[in-house]
């Protein structure tokens, strides 16, 4: 009678746990190739200019030729207004908001053997899309890349007159979405996967379909692909009715019209044939010369069922696409997604290691809890992003310690931010940022620059130009925002450099900080210290960490070595012994260290 009360007790939570029990069934694992990858995440028109001849003009960016306004110097002071700028805003950060600075695909795939050298095998691109911005979020189509990003051409201009952009049939490949083919066969060459980051929730009121409507009004055939609240009234030809859906109540955003299941049929079809345009764009069937994955913001504003729709269409075009989430709120994690990325890695770390509000117990905590949102492939699949183009850089993060994570620290908000670089204690601070990025589970992402030490507040001082060795850069002057007439000299940071290659050596040379488990070997929040072994079969490498502000006698034991092996620090370039499997060192204050087995 027991064991039939516990069935029948167990049966309701049963059948709740089905649901889950079968999209975890469901549910493939990540692609293979994409465990202990190291990301790097650029935005083109801030990484190389490659061809000045494409650069954007007012005509393009504001469809006014009349307004004041061009491509910025590259290597200028980044607090400099043009004349141009002063013309058009009255402060430095209207203005800089409306910066480009000409980067295309062209200079990107031009810098490719530079991201070889540094040792990175993955390359996350923000949209490369047709749009007026910098940043290509404000999408004008999904089918073209940008025609600022590829070759200048008469010939696209005449034959894209001839597409029907609701049909893929008359599709045509325009100069720069062949160089964006281009770029990612070059990237593939030399052993690198592409990314390309997309959202789906909004365009711009440039996006072609949102044009029609506004010039047809209730005559368009695509009125029914956004949600008009009210149609403008030709009796009154001085003033406007027209009223829509707008993404964060903002004019230029018109949102996609939405149902249950998601985008309505017509954008949604739009949104599935661009997708397979850019997976597969010579359409025959092989992937092979297609983006190898997706990076999704905004996922939260569209319902799961749009995604498990959208990743089942994206998996069966390409078993072995890597599908990512960008995003936040109440959207989907894991499933249908291969990863998510978000906040909790660089909010985690530099709570613990900066302004230190975290202790040793809480940090271990939280790595553990990000690591189980992770899919049943492995907590090797998580991206460890530390900053973005959505925070402020990770040696601003330094200079700035005191500060919390990502509340939009710049001296836009902030006037007691600080603009300079990082001094030697800030740079050694960054160090050991990196040293735990690159030796946690998960795969780091390096934002453009930050390997040649670029620093910067949040947007848009995070979005500067690339700073690049050949290149004499004016140095940065902060006047005009903050009133420091401090000049700070700009240039690459070759030092800096080295070490994220070497830390991306490591990683390719010990399984086990790739892939490998990982076990949490000491905590201490009264010393403020903090270890952890990575581990592959044999293989073993062990990190520790002293937050505190005093040196500290660390001891770590159970370590599973042989009596008297050396443990070596190749960053620091010590040693240490094991005795009764253990050993003891002293860690500077604020200073973490590598220690790698010497059998």
């Amino acid at each position: 009678m027991k064991g039939i009360l516990h069935i029948r007790c167990a049966a309701p939570v049963l059948l709740l746990l089905l649901p889950l029990f079968s999209l975890l069934a469901q549910q493939p694992d990540p692609p293979a190739w994409s465990r202990g990858m190291v990301w790097y995440l650029l935005m083109p028109d801030r990484f190389h200019n490659g061809d000045t001849l494409n650069d954007p003009d007012a005509a393009y960016v504001f469809n006014d030729s009349s307004i004041p306004w061009q491509v910025s110097e590259w290597t200028a002071n980044w607090y400099d207004l043009t004349v141009q700028e002063k013309m058009l805003h009255e402060g430095f950060y209207p203005a800089a908001f409306l910066r480009q600075y000409g980067g295309d695909l062209i200079g990107a795939d031009e810098k490719l053997d530079y991201l070889a050298s540094l040792g990175v095998n993955g390359i996350i691109l923000t949209p490369v899309f047709e749009a007026g911005s910098a940043h290509k979020f404000d999408v004008r189509s999904y089918h073209h890349v940008d025609p600022h990003f590829g070759p200048k051409t008469a010939v696209d201009t005449a034959l894209l007159g001839r597409e029907v952009p609701e049909d893929p049939r008359t599709w045509y490949l325009t100069a720069a979405d062949r160089e964006f083919v281009d770029f990612i066969a070059a990237a593939h060459e030399r052993g690198m996967r592409v990314l390309l980051t997309t959202q789906f929730a909004h365009v711009s009121v440039d996006f072609w379909a949102f044009r029609d409507v506004l010039e047809q009004q209730e005559k368009s055939s695509y009125g029914k692909w956004f949600t008009i609240r009210q149609w403008d009234r030709p009796e009154t030809p001085y003033d406007s009715e027209f009223d829509y859906d707008r993404m964060w109540g903002i004019d230029a955003f018109p949102r996609l019209r939405q149902d249950t299941l998601g985008l309505v049929s017509g954008p949604r079809e739009y949104v599935f044939a661009s997708t397979t345009r850019w997976m597969d764009p010579n359409g025959d069937g092989d992937p092979s010369d297609g983006v190898d994955g997706w990076c999704v913001d905004l996922s939260q504003e569209l319902p799961q069922a749009f995604w498990e729709e959208w990743t089942r269409h994206c998996r069966t075009l390409n078993p072995d696409v890597l599908l990512v989430n960008l995003g936040e709120g109440h959207g989907p994690t894991a499933a249908p997604f291969d990863m998510d990325r978000t906040k909790d890695f660089g909010q985690s770390v530099t709570s613990f290691l900066l302004d230190r509000r975290l202790s040793s117990t809480e940090f271990d905590s939280r790595t553990m809890t990000q690591r189980s949102r992770t899919t049943l492939a492995g907590s090797d699949m998580q991206l460890n992003m530390m900053n973005s183009h959505e925070t402020d850089r990770l040696a601003s993060m330094c200079v700035n310690d005191s500060l919390p994570y990502d509340v939009r620290n710049s001296p836009r908000v902030n006037p007691a931010y600080r603009v300079r670089p990082p001094n030697a204690r800030e740079s050694a601070l960054q160090r050991m940022l990196l040293l735990l990025q690159f030796t946690l589970p998960g795969s780091p992402v390096i934002y453009y620059g930050d390997e040649a030490g670029m620093w910067g507040g949040d947007d848009p001082d995070n979005r500067k130009p690339m700073l690049w060795p050949d290149m004499t850069f004016a140095p940065e002057r902060s006047f005009a925002v903050t009133g420091d007439g401090t000049s700070w000299p700009v240039r690459f940071d070759s030092s800096l450099f080295r070490y994220y290659s070497r830390l991306i050596d490591f990683r390719r040379q010990y399984t086990a900080l790739s892939t490998g488990s990982m076990q949490t070997l000491l905590i201490d929040d009264v010393a403020g210290l903090y270890a952890y072994m990575r581990a592959a079969g044999a293989e073993k490498v062990f990190v520790a960490v002293n937050a505190s502000d005093r040196e500290q006698l660390c001891v770590l034991r159970y370590l599973g070595l042989p009596e008297g092996i050396r443990l070596r620090d190749p960053i620091h370039g010590v040693g240490f012994y094991t005795r009764k499997d253990q050993v003891s060192f002293v860690l500077p204050p604020r200073t973490a260290t590598l220690l790698i087995p010497q059998m």
